[in-house]
């Protein structure tokens, strides 16, 4: 019985609970889930019947060896594969790491010379990471070498490591992670090792087993022994126990009570006896504990504390023996002892109370000063509080004010606390004389005030140091900051250094230069910052935070030297690359330029020599002395130049250097020459130089006067400006600022003058004039240039007086405006206040009020005072007298103000206790209200009944006790608040203060009455509690007795003698109903035993004087609940027996009804498997097709949505499909589902062709193609074949795995279909529930496979269910289940057998699938070899000819280019370079070709070496490709060079005829479009030379026009580009005027500013003789028009630029008029490029009048435009509205008395007269309007003035009405958010008075596009969200994008080439709109292979890839 009681789990009791324990016995009888289905043999489900390995008997199920995989997913090797690595672990530990390296590895190749593997199995949720074991030399150090764990061969993230060099991997000796520690437990060994292993580890698996079963057998036995014993031995000691304790509590009762002797002696008599019983039971129990030292160790514990607690009840009846002996004696001592103890509490209570009087007084001054310690401690923690934050510049002198006051707090908290201790320590020593407790109470609270004090102390602490904790902070800081920037800089330089790499492949000496000099810069920034890092590391020695932040700055410069010593390295080696074949071209270069110099001096001299006087001397001079200039520089840098190039010749070759030198010695003698030249035409100008230098002074002298005439015309009437009384006007502040423009308008005159008389005054000198006059004229010159500057500095004076006049004035006006608006404001506040005066309370709204307006005078007041203060400090004679007046109306307004204040005050605090007696009432009336429901609580003890029902009673005392929780609640919270109040209003004034503290005093003693009552109360429901309780005792023990007779009731239905006659299933239900019962017994002792237990222990705690009787009766009810215990162990016992031999009989029926199941089960899983099993597998290899054949085909139709009827009508046009066609099909079917299972070689197609066709004679019809398609189902649980429908009779049985094909469709709502079995074709009807749907697909090898693993699976449960019955009937050595041992040992033998026989089946047959898979597998491989070879081939042969195409194009341009270029035409050199360009693009898309083969190679699925010898050839072809290019990219450089150069002369020399040809023309450049290409969009290049041939004076050739229009307009010439070639634009480099007429002197229309883009519509022209050149046009900012100097003596004041383009940053519209309302013309795109036409220009906008104000209809505020910038009034006064000032009534008629209200008129309201003149009632002498409701529209009479005076309503001037629809704004501004739209005529109520509110200003350019040529204005804010920029044709690269040759994107376009990030490309076309794409593209060049094709901007997402 013990043993079926354990098996369950429960071994805290006894016997267990009786239906586990039955359940238990069952599953030990029941065979059916050990060895066949639910239902079979028996014919249903018996609930008995369950599996054993659903339920754990006594131990777990043993887990298979660490490492090693099932049986099942084992796959042999093949011969034709890689080596196989398994990796597994010894540890039972599942440690991520680890785990994520175990699993098998195959051979991928070699590394580093050896192979490498990779796993094949997935890691659970991150199915993406491979894993990787590959070997690494020593090429990176020895640190690195060794076998290694990685995501990828040789890649960043790693897991373990070996260090070992051995040819294979190491088998142990692993590190996880890469650098800790060896894990022995993971081992690395090949795959037929890790079997051997596996075998080894799955023998000492089962020894272990073995072993572990025969402890537990033993252990088992031993332990049902002695928990009998145990048993026995408890119920011994229970017995004599009870007596004992009875006889126990006899004695002590007597003892207790008045006695006489009788008594005394029967009391003795009665103990005794016990006495001897209780040792006869305790030397039992003894001898049973030194027995029981060979038991379980619990149950020895358990022997053990039973004796322990017989031998405590003996000393216990030891020691009431001596007292009852004694008794007398002992009652006369304890009567004195009483005495006495009496005696000394009162002496001892009265010193007490002595003492506690002391300490009241001692405590609250100790108290007090630590609390004070602890606040001063607080203090200083808040002064400090800004010092945590971080320290800058700006908050330096914040931080050192908090050091101080830090410092100040620490010194007084610490002085604090020094005094706190000292009167402690005192009042200690005063304590050491009190009695003991009142000592023990003193001492516990002066230490926890010190306790307090030292921690006070210790917060103190970290203070004291503060300011060395400050400065070493920041001085940390600051060297961390500037180190930091050090560092920054340095990695800065490093950082353009190695940016001025990138240009070095065009082999640039002066990049290379360039470079060199910021390596230079950037070594000198590192080498400085990381000596200055080194020195203060050696400063900051040891750890923390500053040596770690300099440590790392360290690393930082360090990393950044690497990265400049990587730089130096780079530069040197492209130094190397610079050619010799060069130096020649170079120098030839330079000689050329020299003398193209040299000719344009013979021109320059050409003016001088034939005399003419009418063109500009100055200008000549100027060029002639620039072209000298030039000449020189040229002609020096030409010898240099050829010098150095002498050096680096003798470098060269003997052969080469001779030529070379030959042809530089020529080129020298040419440079002679020119030198000579240059020295004559140098002497011949200077003379010409002389004469004209005296005139340009005069003439700036004479502009300079001019100018201080001007400036004096200014100044007159300054002198009068801001005289007294007077204020500032605009006209006043206007004549200031003309005069101040006149004034630096002279200045920049004189400047000039003076300037240039110096200048001309050296150039004198330097040139040696010697003549008369000269120097007297210059004398005179100065003279006039310093009387001029006398009269500027006079009038400046006159000009410095009145600004400052008009400074005084603007800055007392605006004083005193805002000094009077505070004025009247104080003024508004004081009228109120004193309207408020009096005992009247006022409202808590209007006292709200009062103080918002309080604190609004109060801000205002102050900022006018301190305003006021700051002008007076520095003011001084009238301004001074000014403010001061200004500050006594100030002090005046802050007197008055402050006692608005006081008032204000007073009211709020009366406002505040009126709110705390309301509270304090509510809390009061609520702490009542809970006690009134303590009463109601205590009703049912009321009704006069002494004895309630127990329940009853137990719920009333707890009704009782929740009642008076709450009422102690509510009347504690009213009390702490009544008390917390009471404190608090003693800081307000006398008044509220007295009247509020004796209403709380009241309401105190209510609450006191309150708790007295509810103290009565507790001590009432206490007793009543205790009698509950003993009734309720009572009440379980008749419970425990109801429930053992119940239990021995029930006995009675599993009779003894009747055991045979029960079915299992009575059996068990009786079995159930008893355990029920028992179950319940149980929990009724557990429970009243537990009663029992509380109860004794109060008794025991209580002082009450009648807890005697109280403890008498418990123990009477422990002695008959331990009676009910014995009887209940009896029963159970009982029970147990009876069970056992009902088990015995039905085990071994059970037992020989499976096994011969099992047997029949195995012979027909072997008829199953013969096929499997035979020596031909041929049709299990066609199954195996077949079947994959027909999952493609399904997973192809259900991807595509199409039937099995349309992919038939795909085959054959007929009803059936021929043999030979469906085979065909067949074969191509792998290319129609791109599926390799549907590989198929033609002699399988046709195999496979003849079995679906079957019968039919070879052709495949409908039917049979859709049988083949038809659904297949996976079996998903084991279930019940059936042979109908209904289900009557069975067929077998469909296994988890098993493969079914439905033959008919499932009618809705059947839960059976009819199916075909995979494994043998068996057709039956299997339930829907237990299958799924395909994919994955099981064939008939799967489904086989599956049947047999399921029949071996239910024989090794069989075979194990018996196992554990054997070892669960182990222990069993009596009864009847000891005959069951013998015959399951004969069933174990039985079951064995037929274990082997399916053992064995389930390897052959593994095997067997294995052997027909991989010959599966090798037939699709060799087919898909094939097909690969023939890819390879036509694939190479492709790539060939691309390749062969490519270089003949090559091979042409540079041979070509070899021959010369420089004696070319420019259409033969354009030819050549479009050839170039074209070969190539050629190139390119003969590699593209070689790519796309190589990655065709990569998705191909070959075996070995297939494909190794075709990506040698493509490789080759690759190297071909980039040999090609290298050679024609050298030759295409030339011939760009060459083009470039004699196109950029020619085009020059074009455009500059054509523009002076057109603008002789008259007609703007847009007109002149319009003309030639007759109202079109473009212009062919035919027109463009048509128009050209028409220009007059043109000179230009049919080659110069074509190089103009190829420049501007290569795929067709828009209006932009048109324009482009027409117009010239400069920008002003200084600045100049704009003049109506070319003469300076005429009327000036603006001044041109630095930076301003102007276009030159005419000229130049010469003037002053030729000194000056000016230019007609007009400036793009506003399109001012006029005449501009161009240059003059001084040098030019425009200098030529290119047209100016926009680029569209962000969407916006163009416009038709520079106004963002107007209509917009059409959207601009970003990225779109446009033509600049005017502007961008500042749009000035008139301020607006703004007006914050309410609608009356809702209430809602808000700001209206009440005049806007145009002038227009949007709102106006509104008429006829009158307010309410007072609340009264609208009423529907006139009469006053016979009337009906309608409605409250609120103060405030608006109201609108409808009805006329106002009415009067003479009776009733009042007023009376009929108005309309601005709010809600209602209508009715309203009185105007009462008859005692009071005005009811009146007019009102704070209303507006919306004189048009408006919009009602957040703000004043117009940008702000609009709330809602307000409709003509609402009426607003205005809130403040209206101010002035300026927009932001806008700019605007206006602007044409140059996709469809349409021109509007941009309108947008200043600032970077501008949506348009400058464009330059210069992007970057952002990221990987194609470039294509055409601008049209076709889909599978081939790119020319991909554009990498960082690449710079230059625009030549567009931006442009591709159509087909929908995109902006781009056509781009570069200065290395020039143009190269097109590129997107931004993708169809909006990312961008050019910038």
């Amino acid at each position: 019985r013990r043993h079926f009681g354990s098996s369950a789990g429960h071994s805290s009791n006894p016997r267990g609970s009786g239906r586990n324990r039955f359940l238990s016995l069952c599953k030990m009888a029941s065979w059916a889930g050990a060895g066949r289905p639910a239902g079979a043999a028996a014919g249903k489900n018996t609930p008995g019947m369950i599996r054993p390995t659903n339920v754990a008997a006594g131990g777990v199920k043993r887990p298979a060896p660490p490492g090693t995989a099932p049986a099942s997913k084992a796959v042999k090797p093949v011969a034709s594969q890689g080596e196989t690595i398994v990796v597994y672990c010894t540890s039972d530990r599942d440690e991520i790491g680890i785990r994520t390296l175990v699993g098998e590895y195959k051979e991928e190749g070699a590394n580093h010379g050896r192979k490498f593997y990779k796993k094949t199995q997935k890691i659970p949720g991150h199915e993406d990471i491979n894993v990787f074991l590959y070997f690494w030399d020593e090429r990176d150090g020895p640190s690195f070498s060794g076998w290694w764990f990685g995501n990828q061969v040789g890649g960043a993230q790693v897991w373990s490591r070996n260090a070992q060099g051995t040819q294979t991997p190491p088998k142990s000796g692993w590190t996880i992670p890469w650098d800790g520690e060896v894990k022995k437990e993971l081992v690395v060994t090949p795959k037929v090792e890790s079997k051997q292993a596996q075998a080894i580890a799955d023998a000492k698996a089962k020894q272990e087993q073995r072993k572990r079963e025969e402890e537990e057998k033993q252990s088992q036995n031993t332990t049902a022994e002695w928990e009998e014993r145990v048993e026995q031995a408890t119920l011994k000691a229970a017995e004599v126990e009870v007596s004992v304790t009875e006889a126990l509590d006899a004695a002590r009762e007597l003892l207790q009570s008045d006695f006489d002797d009788a008594q005394l002696q029967d009391a003795q008599r009665e103990l005794a006896t016990q006495a001897t019983a209780l040792a006869e039971t305790q030397r039992s129990i003894a001898m049973e504990g030194l027995a029981a030292q060979k038991a379980p160790a619990p149950l020895k514990a358990e022997m053990t504390a039973l004796g322990q607690r017989m031998r405590q009840l003996q000393a216990t009846v030891k020691e009431e023996l001596g007292n009852l002996k004694n008794g007398k004696l002992l009652k006369i001592k304890q009567a004195e002892a009483e005495e006495k103890r009496i005696e000394e509490e009162n002496r001892e209570r009265e010193l007490e109370e002595g003492y506690a009087k002391q300490l009241e007084e001692m405590l609250p001054p100790a108290m007090e000063k630590t609390d004070a310690a602890e606040d001063e401690v607080e203090k200083v923690a808040i002064a400090a509080a800004p010092l945590q934050i971080d320290t800058t510049d700006d908050l330096r002198s914040i931080m050192l004010q908090a050091i101080k006051e830090t410092e100040q707090r620490v010194r007084a908290a610490q002085a604090s606390i020094g005094e706190a201790r000292r009167y402690i320590s005192g009042k200690l020593t005063q304590v050491g004389r009190f009695a003991p407790n009142a000592k023990k109470t003193a001492v516990e609270e002066f230490a926890a005030l010190q306790t307090r004090l030292t921690e006070a102390q210790n917060k103190l602490n970290p203070y004291k140091t503060v300011r060395q904790d400050f400065e070493q902070r920041a001085q940390a800081k600051k060297l961390h900051e500037e180190l930091s920037g050090k560092v920054s800089s340095a990695e800065i330089e490093v950082e353009k250094a190695a940016m001025m790499t990138a240009p070095l492949g065009g082999d640039s000496a002066e990049g290379i230069k360039e470079t060199e000099s910021a390596l230079s810069v950037a070594q000198s920034a590192i080498s400085q910052t990381l000596r200055l890092i080194d020195s203060k590391l050696k400063i900051a020695k040891g750890t923390g935070p500053l040596h770690d932040e300099i440590k790392s700055l360290q690393e930082r410069a360090k990393a950044a030297q690497e990265k400049l010593d990587e730089v130096r390295r780079t530069v040197k080696e492209t130094q190397v690359r610079v050619a010799a074949d060069q130096l020649l071209r170079e120098v030839s270069e330079k000689v050329c330029n020299a003398e193209d110099e040299l000719q344009r001096m013979s021109e320059a001299e050409l003016p001088f020599l034939r005399g003419e006087k009418t063109q500009d001397i100055d200008a000549l001079i100027s060029e002639a002395d620039q072209v000298a200039s030039k000449v020189h520089s040229a002609i020096a840098e030409a010898q240099a130049f050829v010098a150095r190039k002498l050096v680096e010749v003798a470098r060269f070759t003997e052969g080469p250097a001779k030529t070379v030198k030959e042809e530089i010695d020529m080129m020298q003698k040419r440079l002679e020459d020119g030198r000579d030249r240059l020295q004559q035409f140098r002497a011949s100008t200077g003379d010409r130089k002389r004469a004209h230098l005296l005139e340009e002074v005069e003439a700036k002298v004479k502009a300079a006067e001019d100018e201080v005439l001007r400036m004096a015309e200014a100044a007159q009437g300054l002198g009068s400006l801001g005289a007294a009384g007077d204020t500032a006007t605009e006209g006043g502040r206007e004549a200031v600022e003309q005069a101040n423009l006149a004034e630096r308008a002279a200045q920049a005159s004189l400047v000039v003058a003076r300037k240039h008389l110096l200048q001309k005054t050296g150039d004198l000198k330097k040139l040696a004039i010697a003549g008369t006059g000269s120097g007297s004229e210059l004398g005179r010159l100065q003279t006039r240039v310093n009387n001029v500057q006398q009269e500027i500095a006079k009038i400046r004076n006159t000009i410095k007086e009145a600004e400052e006049r008009l400074r005084v004035k603007t800055m007392l006006s605006e004083v005193a405006v805002r000094l009077n608006s505070t004025e009247g404001e104080v003024d508004k506040v004081a009228a109120t206040a004193v309207a408020a005066k009096g005992d009247e309370q006022l409202s808590a709204e209007q006292v709200e009020r009062m103080e918002k307006a309080t604190a609004s005078a109060q801000t205002k007041l102050t900022a006018t005072s301190k305003l006021v203060d700051v002008k007076l400090k520095s003011a001084s004679g009238v301004l001074r007298e000014e403010l001061s007046a200004m500050r006594s109306k100030i002090s005046a307004a802050e007197k008055k103000l402050a006692t608005v204040v006081a008032a204000a005050k007073e009211h709020k605090e009366r406002l505040v206790c009126s709110g705390i007696i309301a509270e304090a009432e509510e809390l009061v009336l609520k702490a009542e209200a809970e006690l009134g429901k303590t009463g109601e609580a205590e009703l049912p003890f009321l009704k006069g009944l002494e004895s309630l029902p127990a329940q009853e009673a137990i719920t009333a005392v707890a009704a009782c006790e929740t009642a008076a929780g709450s009422a102690q609640k509510a009347i504690s919270a009213a009390r702490t608040f009544v008390v917390t109040k009471l404190v608090d209003v003693k800081e307000f004034a006398q008044g509220p203060a007295d009247a509020c503290s004796k209403e709380l005093a009241a309401l105190q003693k209510r609450l006191d009455t309150g708790a007295a009552r509810l103290a009565e109360l507790k001590k009432d429901t206490a007793e009543r509690k205790r009698a509950t309780q003993m009734q309720a005792s009572g009440h379980k023990v008749s419970n425990v007795e109801a429930a053992v007779q119940k239990l021995a009731n029930t006995m009675t239905k599993f009779p003894e003698d009747g055991l045979g006659q029960l079915s299992q299933d009575d059996a068990r239900k009786i079995c159930e109903e008893i355990a029920g019962t028992e179950a319940e017994a149980q929990a009724a002792v557990a429970d009243a035993r537990k009663f029992l237990a509380m109860r004794v222990q109060d008794a025991k705690n209580s002082k009450d004087a009648n807890k005697g009787p109280v403890t008498a009766e418990l123990a009477k009810l422990q002695g008959r609940l331990t009676q009910c215990q014995v009887e209940l162990a009896k029963l159970s016992k009982q029970c147990t027996e009876r069970e056992q031999r009902f088990v015995a009989q039905k085990l071994v029926q059970d037992a020989n009804s499976n096994t011969a199941l099992l047997q029949k089960e195995v012979e027909y899983a072997s008829s199953v498997a013969k096929d499997l099993l035979a020596d031909d597998r041929t049709d299990l290899l066609a199954s195996t097709f077949m079947n994959s054949i027909a999952s493609v085909l399904i997973a192809h139709m259900k991807t595509s949505g199409t039937t099995a009827d349309a992919l038939f009508k795909g085959i054959t046009k007929g009803k059936s499909a021929k043999a030979d066609e469906f085979a065909d099909w067949l074969g191509r079917l792998q290319e129609l589902t791109s599926n390799d299972e549907a590989c198929l070689t033609e002699d399988r197609a046709k195999e496979l062709t003849s079995k679906i066709a079957g019968s039919s004679g070879g052709a495949v019809s409908a039917a049979a193609f859709k049988a083949l398609v038809r659904e297949r189902y996976v079996c998903s649980e084991g279930t019940s074949a059936f042979k109908t429908k209904d289900g009557d009779a069975e067929a077998g049985r469909v296994e988890v795995g098993e493969g079914l094909e439905l033959l008919e469709p499932v009618p809705a709502g059947s839960a059976r279909g009819r199916f075909v079995l995979a494994r043998d074709g068996t057709e039956a009807w299997v339930s829907l529930d237990s299958l799924k749907a395909s994919p994955p697909f099981a064939g008939r090898l799967e489904s086989i496979e599956a049947f047999v693993k399921a029949v071996h699976q239910r024989c090794t449960e069989a075979s194990q269910g018996v196992d554990q019955k054997t070892v669960d009937l182990a222990h069993v050595k009596q009864g009847p289940l000891v005959e069951v041992k013998a015959k399951l040992q004969e069933i174990r033998t039985v079951l064995s057998a037929e274990r082997a026989k399916v053992d064995a089946l389930k390897k052959r047959a593994s095997a067997a699938k294995t052997a027909v898979v991989q010959q599966k597998k090798a037939e699709v491989q060799q087919l898909q070899d094939n097909k690969c070879k023939v890819i390879v081939a036509n694939a190479v042969a492709e790539s060939t000819a691309a390749v062969e195409a490519a270089e003949a194009k090559a091979t042409k341009v540079i041979d070509s280019a070899k021959a010369g270029v420089k004696e070319l035409s420019i259409s033969e050199l354009d030819g050549l370079k479009s050839t170039a360009e074209q070969a190539l693009a050629s190139l390119g898309e003969a590699r593209a070709v070689i790519v796309k083969s190589q990655e065709a190679h990569e998705s191909l699925k070959a075996s070995g070496n297939l494909l190794l010898e075709s990506r040698v050839q493509l490789t080759k072809l690759t190297s071909r490709i980039n040999i090609a290019e290298v050679k024609l990219r050298t030759s295409t450089n030339a011939v760009r060079t060459a083009y470039k150069e004699v196109v950029k002369t020619a085009t020059s020399q074009a455009k500059g005829v054509l523009r002076a040809a057109a603008r002789k023309s008259g007609k703007s450049a847009d007109e002149l479009f319009d003309k030639v290409s007759s109202g079109k969009s473009e212009i062919s290049e035919q027109q463009f030379a048509k128009f050209v041939a028409s220009l007059p004076d043109h000179s230009l050739s049919g080659e110069q026009v074509s190089l103009v229009y190829k420049e501007f307009g290569q795929h067709g010439l828009k209006k932009p580009g048109f324009a482009k070639a027409l117009q010239e634009f400069c920008i002003c480099d200084r600045a100049t005027e704009i003049n109506m007429e070319m003469d300076r002197l005429s009327q000036k229309v603006r001044t041109l500013q630095k930076g301003e883009l102007f276009e030159v519509l005419e000229g130049p022209v010469d003037s002053d003789g030729g000194v000056t050149q000016s230019v007609r046009g007009r400036a793009l900012r506003d399109g001012a028009a006029g005449w501009v100097t161009l240059k003059d003596g001084e040098g030019a004041y425009l200098k030529p630029r290119e047209k100016p383009m926009l680029c569209v940053t962000q969407a916006a519209s163009i416009h038709e008029s520079f106004d963002a309302e107007s209509a917009v013309v059409r959207p601009v795109q970003q990225d779109e490029v446009l033509e600049l036409l005017e502007g961008p220009r500042q749009l000035e906008v008139a301020s607006e009048m703004a007006l914050h104000v309410s609608a009356s209809k809702d209430g809602k505020a808000g700001w209206i435009t009440l005049r806007d910038s145009a002038g227009n009034t949007l709102a106006s006064a509104a008429a006829k509205l009158y307010v309410c000032k007072s609340t009264i009534a609208m009423t529907d008629s006139f009469d006053i008395q016979n009337c009906k209200v309608l409605r409250k008129v609120d103060v405030g309201e608006a109201l609108e007269v409808v009805g006329g003149d106002e009415q009067t009632d003479t009776e009733k002498e009042i007023s009376r309007m009929l108005f309309r409701a601005v709010r809600d529209g209602k209508e009715g009479w309203i009185s105007l003035k009462g008859n005692q005076g009071t005005v009811y309503v009146a007019p009102s001037d704070v209303h507006v009405k919306a004189d048009k629809e408006m919009p009602l704004r957040a703000g004043a501004s117009r940008e702000s958010e609009v709330l809602r739209q307000l409709e003509a005529g609402e009426i607003l109520h205005q809130k403040e008075p209206a101010k002035e509110v300026r927009p932001e200003p806008k700019m605007g350019a206006k602007a044409r596009t140059l996709e469809d040529g349409k021109a509007g204005w941009i309108v947008f804010a200043r600032g970077p969200s501008a949506p348009i920029k400058p464009w330059t044709p210069k992007y970057v690269c952002k990221a990987p994008v194609d470039v294509t040759a055409s601008l049209g994107l076709q889909p599978g376009a081939m790119p020319i080439k991909k554009a990498e990030p960082g690449q710079v490309f230059q625009a030549v076309e567009g931006p442009a709109m591709d159509s087909i794409s929908g995109l902006r593209r781009l056509r781009v060049a570069t200065a290395e292979d020039g143009v190269i094709g097109w590129v997107t901007i931004r993708d169809a997402e909006g990312k961008a890839l050019l910038g």
